[in-house]
């Protein structure tokens, strides 16, 4: 896959992030009655994480795929690959991080909302390094 392909594909995933987000907010982040389809939308939630995750596996993988050819031909990474390769893995942690608090360590439930945000702020910042300074170069 192409770069510029590769950063547009990537841009659904911010979109993902940024639905996961509003859909979090919506059941946690108000104070007032709760939503009637708060069921729904947490089903949603919960769905949409797994779907965040194979997709941000699989656009990891197509990542490390192109930095392999790129080294093939002699080119190394700069640091604005550093920064968002590094960045790419903490997000990656910090999922699976969540995934464990909500299913297995249940006592760190409370800290989930506070990972939650962390992931699509940190997808906004990963996307900006990489993809939207790549349109701005192409």
């Amino acid at each position: 896959m192409d770069p510029l392909t590769k950063t547009y594909v990537s841009l659904g995933l911010v979109v993902l992030a940024l639905f996961l987000f509003w859909a979090a907010m919506g059941i946690f982040g108000k104070k007032d009655k709760p939503n009637p389809h708060a069921r729904m939308i947490l089903r949603l939630h919960r769905i949409g994480g797994y779907v965040f995750l194979v997709y941000f596996i699989w656009i990891s993988w197509i990542c490390l795929d192109l930095m392999g050819r790129l080294a093939e031909a002699g080119r190394g990474i700069d640091a604005r690959g550093t920064v968002h390769g590094t960045l790419a893995l903490m997000l990656l942690m910090i999922l699976l991080l969540k995934l464990s608090f909500v299913r297995v360590y249940k006592k760190y439930r409370g800290y989930a909302p506070l990972l939650g945000m962390i992931l699509s702020a940190g997808t906004l910042t990963l996307w900006g390094i990489a993809g939207l300074v790549f349109l701005f170069l192409v």
